[in-house]
């Protein structure tokens, strides 16, 4: 009886033991889900980065050159209505209206280098996401996941099924600043292989099915 008896307590601390060891274990589960969160990746890149800090400089350009021209402006009509008082009606109003049209062309000019400045930002963004899909990819094909998605999409995901921190590792490594020729691209890591595939037979490597959306836009920069 007291064997028997020794033998339930033992069970019951095991059983209450267990789970409190079990904390101990950091459990990394694999995902079919990659999150990634493309705003930092964005930002954190030195490809991001780049694209960042040309569009900063272009809008910086853009931005002295509005500022210079409206200077020049103020201070041509500043002179067109303190010499009103001493020129002809039907000669200053020949002047005011060159003045108008002159001032109107100007407008238009600039917002023409407004417009491309906002194309140079797109066109740079679209690039980015071009290039780093077939990173992303080889990423999944790593992780063994089939769908990525980004992290403002996500409402609540385990630890293991975030990749940001390895999609911006590997597309530094891969990309650098994104100025580099195709041609002098590094590798893209090796991915381990667990199969039983005998050394003399190479086994195929079938990609999943990537929606065209698996990488959504990234955020609009100020």
């Amino acid at each position: 009886m007291r064997g028997f008896i020794g033998m339930c307590v033992l069970g019951a601390f095991t059983a209450l033991s267990t789970p409190v060891a079990a904390q101990d274990q950091t459990v990394v589960l694999p995902s079919p889900i990659m999150v990634v969160d493309f705003e930092r990746v964005f930002v954190e890149t030195l490809y991001g980065q780049r694209i960042a800090e040309t569009v900063s400089q272009e809008r910086e350009r853009v931005q002295a050159d509005n500022d210079r021209i409206a200077a020049e402006l103020l201070a041509e009509e500043t002179a067109l209505t303190e010499a009103r008082a001493t020129m002809n009606p039907v000669a200053f109003r020949a002047a005011a209206e060159a003045f108008n049209e002159r001032a109107q062309s100007v407008r238009s000019d600039r917002e023409i280098e407004q417009d491309k400045l906002v194309q140079l930002r797109d066109s740079e963004r679209s690039q980015f996401l071009e290039r780093i899909r077939p990173i992303v990819l080889a990423l999944m094909l790593e992780r063994g996941a089939v769908v990525a998605m980004d992290r403002r999409a996500v409402i609540q995901a385990i630890g293991s099924a975030n990749a940001t921190e390895d999609a911006v590792d590997l597309i530094d490594k891969t990309l650098g600043d994104g100025a580099m020729q195709p041609d002098e691209r590094p590798t893209l890591r090796p991915m381990e292989d667990t199969s039983t595939t005998p050394d003399d037979v190479e086994a195929p490597i079938v990609p999943p099915i990537v929606a065209d959306d698996v990488l959504p836009d990234l955020p609009q920069s100020e």
